[in-house]
């Protein structure tokens, strides 16, 4: 059984949910740190969350020199997740840079579909294949390799969460190389999170 991520244009209200563009969520009162990117120091880019057990794990990517701050590495310092509780959200924004955001927000649906594989499953969906937006859980379909992290804390192979598209519109689509894929990574020990993209 394969769960995909469809994209749910009527979802609104999506503080508490795995969502793709829009603002990132914090604890309320909290005061949260924008990433920045270990090679050019510069602000990065959200991405988007991903709802799972240990609370929402929010995806940031530079953006200021697609391509030479590694931010395809887990380990290269060009991405980040950070991970927050699933209750007593708020949204947040950025105090500034309108690039570090992706105006456009995408909802997701969890659709459970029979197949073998994400790319099976992604193959036979009958609606339009760009709603894809990845899948959920169960086990990464690589496109160059096996490239599992291992978790800083425990030294163990990390956990698979989800596998990502770069998005159903060319203009509002994450940038994973043109066409790559995403793979998001966590230790429920740990509570840490990795992230990295293939293409």
């Amino acid at each position: 059984m394969i769960k995909l991520l469809i994209n749910d244009d009527s979802k609104s209200d999506i503080l508490t949910e795995t969502s793709f563009g829009g603002l990132p969520v914090k604890e309320i009162g909290k005061n949260t740190e924008w990433p920045s990117c270990r090679t050019c120091q510069a602000k990065m880019q959200y991405q988007g969350k991903i709802k799972t057990d240990i609370g929402l794990e929010l995806i940031f990517m530079c953006q200021n020199d697609p391509g030479l701050c590694d931010e395809w590495d887990p380990e290269g310092g060009g991405n980040k997740v950070i991970i927050v509780n699933s209750e007593n959200l708020e949204f947040f924004k950025p105090l500034e840079g309108e690039s570090l955001l992706r105006e456009t927000v995408y909802g997701v649906n969890l659709i459970e579909t029979d197949a073998d594989d994400y790319d099976s499953a992604r193959e036979n969906w009958e609606g339009n294949k760009r709603q894809v937006l990845g899948q959920y859980d169960g086990i990464p379909s690589w496109i160059q390799g096996d490239e599992t992290p291992e978790c800083d804390c425990c030294s163990k192979s990390m956990r698979f969460v989800a596998q990502l598209e770069e998005g159903p519109d060319y203009r509002t689509a994450m940038n994973f190389g043109g066409g790559g894929v995403a793979y998001l990574f966590d230790c429920k020990e740990g509570k840490t999170a990795k992230f990295l993209w293939q293409c």
